[in-house]
């Protein structure tokens, strides 16, 4: 089922994606919105992998950052959000996201880990941009193969954050409604791996 935008998110969005050839598989760097108010800060949400949205097509998730921007986190006077995620590659389920990652290095190994290494920078140069972090990973998926890449990534993402916004604590929210706070991050559903010897 497609979704929509909510109506106080500007469209088009903004979104850089990236295809291999004349192949379905596809990655999404970011997505920037913009909200339907006069503020001026920007939160980024930094989550697994994408799933469906672009510049005029939503989904779920993204709208779930649009109202946590815009409702939920209202105090804070968030005009702009941000979505990055470990994984670059399209995958509407997590569950399918190991699948989706060896398609990917099927199809070509080159492409897959020049999109892993431009995805870090992206999320180096966006966290640098965003007034507010939230850090909203989930536990890697079961499936995950390779802990130790998950773990470098994570803890690559995790490293940008506590150089450029200060210190990263890591927690649990109740069903995304609670959210930690420590000066300008704010943490949900944020969990570490002990990579596998």
């Amino acid at each position: 089922m497609v979704e929509i935008y909510p109506s106080y998110v500007k469209i088009p969005t903004s979104c850089k994606i990236v295809k291999l050839g004349n192949t379905t598989i596809s990655s999404r760097r970011v997505l920037n919105a913009e909200l339907d108010n006069l503020f001026e800060k920007k939160i980024l949400f930094i989550l697994m992998n994408p799933s469906k949205a672009d510049n005029n097509i939503s989904d779920k998730t993204i709208n779930k950052c649009a109202h946590i921007s815009y409702h939920d986190l209202k105090k804070l006077k968030i005009g702009y959000f941000s979505v990055v995620n470990v994984y670059p590659f399209y995958e509407a389920y997590s569950s399918k996201l190991q699948s989706t990652l060896v398609a990917v290095q099927s199809a070509s190994k080159s492409f897959y880990y020049k999109e892993i290494i431009k995805n870090l920078e992206v999320i180096s140069l966006e966290i640098v941009k965003a007034d507010y972090i939230f850090l909203c990973t989930g536990g890697i998926p079961k499936e995950i193969i390779d802990i130790n890449e998950y773990q470098f990534l994570i803890n690559t993402i995790h490293s940008y954050v506590e150089t450029n916004k200060g210190t990263v604590f890591l927690g649990k929210g109740d069903k995304n409604k609670d959210y930690l706070k420590k000066e300008n991050i704010l943490i949900t559903f944020v969990r570490t791996v002990t990579p596998k010897p």
